[in-house]
């Protein structure tokens, strides 16, 4: 499937000065797949070296770092060629081998001849706990769960994005915004991981993605069985597991809350616990500002934030829910319907390259992003349906000089003077205002 992490490596394939390049980013989201096919299409060979389902390619970094010696190793080992003029060095799962994430320093410093990429999950929850990380030799890129715009790629609506597109530039409305509305739908319960997306392209069914999905949930509690112990897994995995009730909250705020993740629990004792989430991957962390002026850095409250499920469609299986839960337009249903648009809009931020925080308390005003685009800081309210009456997005802006709002809801297209009205299915757009 077509992703937009392509043009990215075949970008840094072109660069005179590129790195060795470590490709981060959670389980299951794509990155062997994709560097593979960037191998395929730009070098006459790949060498992959898979260090989990080959642990006896880790004896070519057990001695000597110099690349020339791991590169003999390694040619011995696997009985294949690495060419610096035509081969991909594809080091895959990297996090198994300590001794490979430090040769790339002098893959970098000794060997610049070779294109050397590396890719592996919990890369983040590695470095916080050993600490080694070759910064300044590397080039990062960080790849996500499939946005809405790759899934409708996925799907043959390519055509039909294109015209959402010249929608977003005009503020005109979408001729297709009612079936835009149907994928967005399908969008939040299938979401965005590969093997999920293509089951679903197949057969159009959303339930033929819940395997998937059950599948990948017990492989990230999994993980935090095998890289942590057990006292802080158990943590882990109650601030993993309390996500779906902290965004579906009577209260109406999505803000974590530490009672709702067990019994007495507080920051001191639960903070490294979602400091683990966070760094995995497969949590975006959201926090509040007390002022809307940037830098945000400078204004963070870090005691209050909001967690986000990296990928919607996980969201959704942990909430078992189906299409007709979506279809509901009753009030029962509003706050699970809500806290999933927020995720989705998150999800879209953040696979876009964007930092978003929020604005305010729920008790009285409350915005749900806020980021720094082209035209200034700028308020995202987010309403799952087409009743769009709140304020809080107006009086931030008001309060901050903002250029506009941007309204993120069930409607169409329509800009007024104050506020630009954006349909749900358009939200991965946003960054490219930035």
């Amino acid at each position: 499937m077509r992703r937009k992490i392509d043009s990215a490596l075949d970008a840094w394939k072109l660069r005179a000065d590129r790195k060795p390049l470590i490709l981060m980013g959670p389980r299951q989201v794509g990155k062997t797949t994709s560097v593979l096919a960037f191998g395929d299409r730009s070098y006459k060979s790949i060498v992959h070296v898979d260090f989990y389902r080959q642990p006896q390619a880790k004896a070519a970094f057990a001695g000597s770092l110099e690349p020339r010696v791991i590169i003999r190793a390694l040619e011995a080992l696997l009985r294949r060629d690495i060419d610096p003029e035509s081969t991909l060095l594809f080091l895959d799962k990297i996090q198994d081998c300590d001794n490979a994430i430090t040769a790339l320093k002098f893959f970098r410093a000794d060997a610049p001849e070779y294109d050397v990429v590396a890719a592996g999950s919990l890369l983040g929850v590695h470095v916080a706990c050993e600490g080694s990380f070759p910064v300044g030799y590397v080039d990062m890129l960080d790849m996500h769960p499939m946005d809405f715009e790759e899934f409708c790629w996925a799907l043959d609506e390519g055509r039909g994005f294109s015209l959402l597109r010249d929608s977003f530039a005009n503020g005109a409305p979408f001729a297709l915004h009612e079936r835009f509305m149907d994928l967005y739908r399908d969008y939040l319960l299938v979401g965005g991981m590969p093997e999920a997306v293509a089951r679903f392209a197949r057969t159009r069914r959303v339930a033929d993605a819940a395997g998937v999905q059950r599948d990948i949930r017990t492989a990230y509690v999994a993980d935090m069985v095998k890289y942590a112990t057990a006292v802080d897994a158990a943590k882990i995995s109650a601030c993993w597991e309390s996500i779906p009730a902290q965004l579906a909250k009577e209260s109406g705020s999505t803000k974590f809350v530490w009672r709702h993740v067990a019994s007495g629990a507080k920051a001191e004792r639960y903070g490294s616990a979602v400091d683990w989430l966070v760094a995995s991957g497969i949590v975006s962390k959201c926090t509040q500002v007390s002022e809307g002026v940037s830098p945000f850095k400078s204004f963070e409250n870090e005691s209050s934030f909001k967690l986000y499920v990296a990928d919607t469609g996980l969201l959704a299986s942990a909430y078992d829910a189906t299409p007709a839960d979506l279809s509901d337009t009753g009030n029962r249903s509003a706050r699970f319907r809500g806290g999933m648009a927020e995720n989705y809009v998150m999800q879209q931020l953040v696979a876009a390259g964007l930092k978003p925080y929020y604005w305010g308390m729920q008790s009285t005003y409350e915005v749900e992003f806020v980021v720094r685009l082209r035209d200034g800081v700028v308020p995202i309210e987010v309403k799952s349906g087409t009743h769009v009456r709140s304020r809080s997005a107006t009086r931030f802006a008001e309060k901050y000089g903002c250029p506009h709002v941007l309204r993120v809801t069930g409607r169409n297209f329509g800009v007024t003077e104050t506020v630009r009205n954006v349909p749900l299915y358009a939200a991965c757009l946003i960054g490219e205002l930035a």
